[in-house]
């Protein structure tokens, strides 16, 4: 499952065994495993690599509750995790850091799970030191974007990045790769507020699994759809696919009014996709 590859050019446009082993890499080592590479002129702040980590991916919102972080929604995955920090080179933007890597990593199959930015992403120090554990990647909340996806290749990965333009203007861009010993098997989905995020840059969306037989599945992204456009009501979208009158059908039984839904084209013929109207 992964969201259409027209995605990239939303990301251009707004957009590390018993004991726990950890390598303070210094030179290429952890770069050569990674799965993008480097922002041009980009300088390794921090690099480190864990064995055998028990990590968890934030795939939600965050907030403090009783001096603890908790996240919305997270995994506890055990694996290998890379973690590098990079200063990007003065003139550059957060964004435009952020939207350099995600470029390359939607080049593979990939499931996109949650995507925030500004003040959306919570505090900043919670990300910065409690999260991503690097104090250097505090600043303005105005000014942070973060996004985590999977990538569904071999090997399955998951990625989570963090930019941030600091007080002083200096620009960050933090990666967390983590590569599990055993694949995650369920399935996962984005958030809500990230498929409107997408579907609003792009004018399309596609969802893969949508219409492929499984009730489950159907159910599941009939109500993220449906939490997305209750999140905006002026939101009119065209459904096209061979299951798009059923999925139209769910919408109206889920309480969103038959005005907002157009049915379109039947193809694609094993997805559904939504189109801005």
């Amino acid at each position: 499952m992964h969201l259409s590859n027209r995605n990239r050019r939303w990301w251009r446009r707004s957009l590390v065994t018993g004991a726990l082993l950890a390598v303070a890499a210094t030179g290429a080592g952890a770069a050569e495993g990674l799965a993008i590479e480097p922002f041009p002129r980009a300088e390794v702040a921090r690099e480190r690599v864990q064995q055998a980590s028990e990590h968890r991916v934030v795939i939600g919102n965050i907030r403090r509750i009783n001096n603890q972080v908790r996240a919305e929604r997270e995994l506890q995955v055990v694996g290998e995790l890379i973690r590098v920090s990079w200063r990007i080179p003065a003139g550059h933007s957060a964004r435009e850091a952020l939207g350099y890597a995600v470029e390359q990593l939607q080049q593979h199959p990939h499931t996109t799970l949650f995507f925030c930015e500004g003040r959306e992403c919570g505090s900043s120090s919670l990300w910065a030191n409690q999260v991503l554990d690097y104090s250097r990647l505090y600043g303005p909340e105005d000014n942070q974007l973060y996004l985590a996806l999977r990538l569904d290749d071999q090997p399955q990965r998951f990625i989570s990045l963090y930019a941030i333009t600091r007080g002083n203007q200096q620009v960050y861009l933090h990666m967390d790769q983590l590569t599990p010993e055993q694949p995650v098997t369920e399935v996962l989905y984005p958030t809500a507020a990230t498929l409107g995020k997408i579907l609003n840059a792009e004018n399309e969306l596609l969802l893969p699994d949508a219409s492929v037989g499984d009730d489950e599945q159907a159910a599941a992204w009939l109500d993220l759809v449906t939490r997305m456009l209750r999140s905006d009501i002026r939101l009119r979208v065209q459904v096209d696919g061979a299951r798009a009158p059923e999925f139209v059908e769910g919408l109206v039984e889920r309480g969103i009014s038959s005005q907002r839904l157009d049915i379109g084209k039947p193809e694609p013929a094993g997805s559904i996709r939504l189109e801005k109207r």
